[in-house]
């Protein structure tokens, strides 16, 4: 077992966003449909055993990213989400789906959905813009796009699925990258995307051609769109998401910079649109504080980490914002009573399957 760690630690790992549990209702039809039963997961992931049987479930989004995980081993499919993707039929997402479908061309499709996935009870957000090009930038609410690789490739492959189903054309992006790493290439994902995936990028981003955004939509229809859009101002159709907490917001602000050694208080309170005294004033007045916050994050994800596979100890450092690997291993010993070396060969030998 895993030592106790600081109370930081635990109050990050257990903020969570709560979301429609689209994804991993697939993943457990896909284990019924392979003859494994995937209530043990589910519990496991600290999810209801009914889950599977209520498509509009509600579910904080981290036990939805470890089930998918739990079930990708099961299935021995590293590339559940991307394969997910394929084979989902998106009006099942009911409204948002049909507002986007039914926009006039890719250009507008995409900048509706940019409006929408903000409301939309699935953790991904969406961005789109038109420079030389059509973009579509893609991130997750509560989640770390470093690890949830299968919410990642899921959404990534699903919006190009969706731009080629709109257009009825075998759209290629000009560009395809992922923040996660994988080791070496992906044969699969090259050959759908139409060109290679570039991973342990800075951004999970598809660019197209500059004439992209004025492909025709074949699902374009301009009755369904305008009445859509009167029952979506009706307030009567979508519900926005509750809003997120300081803590939350800090927690996103900090993992984002992490890598790049950028963190400090100055530069967190400047992203969240304030001072740093002032955001020093409003985490004392919830009882906590950026160091605290900070070290919570490191620790959760600095576990998160080696939990995921082969990495470095310099590459580990580079992720948290560590200069010295040997900073990281004092660090990582004080999380979680061990080095990181004895914590990945305990880790190979099953010892933390229930920490």
């Amino acid at each position: 077992m895993i030592r106790d760690r600081k109370n930081t630690v635990a109050e990050y790992e257990s903020g969570s966003y709560s979301y429609v549990a689209t994804l991993t209702i697939l993943a457990a039809n896909e284990l019924a449909s392979n003859d494994i039963d995937y209530v043990p997961l589910l519990i496991k992931s600290g999810l209801p055993s009914s889950l599977s049987s209520d498509a509009l479930a509600i579910v904080p989004v981290r036990s939805q990213s470890e089930f998918l995980d739990l079930a990708a081993d099961a299935l021995k499919d590293d590339l559940l989400g991307f394969h997910l993707a394929l084979n989902f039929d998106f009006r099942a997402l009911g409204f948002i789906y049909y507002v986007v479908a039914s926009a006039e061309n890719l250009a507008e499709a995409l900048t509706k959905e940019e409006e929408y996935s903000a409301i939309l009870n699935e953790p991904v957000r969406l961005r789109s813009g038109k420079t030389s090009g059509v973009s579509v930038e893609l991130s997750y609410e509560g989640l770390d796009p470093h690890l949830d690789r299968h919410f990642s490739e899921f959404w990534i492959t699903g919006t190009l699925k969706q731009c080629r189903d709109f257009t009825n054309r075998e759209l290629v992006p000009t560009s395809a990258t992922m923040v996660h790493l994988r080791a070496g290439k992906v044969p699969e994902m090259d050959r759908y995307f139409g060109r290679e995936v570039v991973f342990g990028a800075d951004r999970d981003l598809l660019e197209f051609g500059k004439d992209a955004g004025d492909l025709p939509l074949v699902t374009h229809d301009p009755h369904l769109h305008q009445l859509l859009r009167r029952l979506q101002s009706s307030g009567s159709t979508v519900r926005a998401p509750e809003p997120e907490t300081l803590q939350l917001r800090v927690e996103k602000a900090i993992a984002a910079r992490l890598r790049y050694g950028t963190v400090t208080i100055d530069a967190t309170a400047s992203d969240l649109g304030t001072s740093a005294r002032t955001l020093t004033r409003k985490l004392a007045e919830e009882g906590a504080s950026f160091s605290s916050i900070l070290d919570g994050v490191r620790a959760s994800l600095a576990v998160r980490y080696m939990r995921s596979g082969e990495i470095t100890m310099s590459q580990l450092a580079w992720l948290l914002g560590y200069r010295e690997p040997s900073t990281l291993v004092r660090a990582f010993k004080r999380w979680t009573g061990k080095t990181p070396t004895e914590f990945s060969r305990e880790l190979k030998q099953g010892k933390f399957d229930d920490a």
